[in-house]
Formats: C-alpha cells, structure tokens, sequence
C-alpha cells in the first residue's frame, strides 16, 4: 500500500482537518503499527485504508490502484469485534465466506481452519455472549482471516482486554501472523505493544496528523519486555510522542492578560 500527500477534512463549524500530508509505505507481508496522541487521526487514516472514508485531497494506492471503497483484499478488524450477536462463532467465521458464494462444505472446512488457528477450537458453536473479551476478538480475527484478504486493517484490537490476556494476545497475534504471512497494519495507543509487534512503528504527529517518523524495530523474536533494548526503543518513541502532546497542548495554552 503507498499514502502520498493524503489530507482529510470532516465539515463543520469550523471544519477540522484530521490527515494534513500523510506520507506511508506499507510492504508486505510485514506488521506495521501507527501510534500518534490521542485523537490525531490514526482510525481516520485505516478507515481510508479499508476504502470506509475518502480523502478530501492526495491518494492511497493498493498495489498501485486507487482504494476507492472497500475490497475483499482488504478487511478491517474493529475495537468492539462486531461480531453478530445471533450467530454461533462458526456462524460468524463463516459469514464472509458466504458472500463469496464458497460452497457449504468447503467454507465450513475453511472456518474450522482458522478457528483452529485463533485457539477457538471446541466453541464453534457457542455464541458471542457465551465467550469472553478475549475470545470474543479471536473470532473476529478468524472471520477476517477466512476471507483471505491481503492486508488486515486492525483498529485497536486488543484495547478493551485486561493487562494479562492482553499480553498474552499480543504473543497469540504474532503466532498467528507468522504462520498466516498476512501483511497487518494495527492501530494502537499502547507504545509498548507496538514495540512488541510491529516490525516498523509508524509515530504519527499531533492532529492534523502527518508521519512525523519511521522507526525500524529490529529486534529478534521471541521479544522479551524487559531488556535494554526494548525499553530503550520504547523511551525514544514515548519522546516522540511527548513531543507532541506538549505541542498539541501549547496551541491552547490561555493567553495571559
């Protein structure tokens, strides 16, 4: 995927412009994480990534082609899961495959694979209000897997999840995506996290967000937390962001009589 001069504008009294030049490279087969202040416009960007929103100026490509709307070679994975309340997790996994047109046994076949894959196996046919938080977000993750797309958009995944299972999905998202090769671009707040998964950090800039650094993370996998080295790169992306904040908040900083 390629970002070039990407600017957007929501209308209103006064208008607010979210993505002022955006400039990125997504490569694939890699985890890319975008980390910016609250607010900066980090959902804005893979909402336009998923086709879910237009830019109001410049472009964003998919293997050179304009995104002009939603595709089944991009899937957006969302905060709060929405899964359909009615439908068994198999049920759920399934969905995609259906607006396909896959045939029964071959989709029920493909669904298992990945609920399989996301450590589901065995509660195929319970329903969402029967599965934890976490549990919830792993037959999320396989229904888009299933549907095969190129690159999954992943807004926040892991947000609403308590420090310990969160931690231990992190470990599960990189499994997944090592064995999957799947090119993932994951929108979190957490810097740890980022440092953790992704292979590059995108740090956005303060709204209206444009890239204001890519760090390379190159650091071995298993990463451990604690070494010097990731708490090293931590710091300097948590500078970065700093940075930032203070700028956002100078800009409203009462002016003295």
């Amino acid at each position: 995927m390629r970002v070039r001069g990407l600017k957007k504008v929501f209308e209103g009294s006064p208008p607010v412009v979210a993505l002022d030049g955006v400039d990125l490279d997504v490569f694939e087969g890699e985890l890319l994480c975008i980390v910016g202040p609250s607010g900066c416009g980090k959902t804005t960007l893979l909402r336009i990534l998923a086709g879910l929103e237009g830019a109001t100026e410049g472009e964003a490509l998919m293997r050179g082609r304009p995104i002009e709307g939603p595709g089944p070679d991009r899937v957006m994975v969302f905060q709060d899961y929405v899964l359909f309340p009615w439908r068994t997790v198999l049920g759920n996994v399934l969905f995609g495959l259906e607006l396909k047109g896959v045939p029964r046994r071959r989709a029920v076949e493909e669904a298992m694979k990945y609920i399989k894959l996301v450590g589901l196996e065995g509660f195929e046919r319970a329903y969402p209000h029967e599965l934890s938080t976490g549990m919830r977000q792993r037959a999320a993750l396989a229904r888009a897997l299933a549907c095969n797309p190129d690159v999954l958009l992943m807004d926040e995944p892991l947000s609403a999840l308590d420090a310990q299972t969160r931690s231990y999905m992190q470990e599960e998202l990189v499994r997944i995506w090592e064995e999957t090769k799947k090119t993932i671009v994951l929108v979190t707040h957490s810097v740890e996290e980022a440092v953790y998964l992704g292979d590059r950090i995108a740090v956005l800039t303060a709204r209206p967000a444009k890239v204001k650094s890519i760090v390379e993370v190159n650091l071995e996998r298993p990463r451990n937390r604690f070494a010097p080295e990731f708490l090293s790169l931590q710091m300097k992306v948590l500078d970065m962001l700093r940075e930032e904040v203070i700028k956002a908040l100078s800009m409203y900083k009462p002016r003295s009589s």
